[in-house]
């Protein structure tokens, strides 16, 4: 073999070790992110509620309580 083709097998070496470490971390980000909670996932109990609500049920309720307040304020 001359110098240029173990030259050029020495780069494609490389570039293939960095495919796999790229592949690897690849593996290991997707596999963080599919364990990631998602906000239907996040669950809160709210003091005084027996049950606990996602994300969408907390906002709704923290609304409502919003809108309570501001009608007793309005003298509604």
């Amino acid at each position: 073999m001359s110098e240029e083709q173990i030259g050029v097998e020495d780069a494609l070496d490389a570039i293939n070790e960095c495919l796999l470490v790229i592949g690897r971390r690849l593996d290991a980000l997707e596999k963080y992110v599919s364990e990631m909670p998602t906000p239907d996932k996040t669950l809160y109990r709210p003091t005084g509620y027996e049950e606990y609500m996602n994300i969408k049920g907390n906002y709704d309720e923290i609304y409502r309580r919003i809108g309570e307040l501001e009608d007793k304020a309005n003298g509604v």
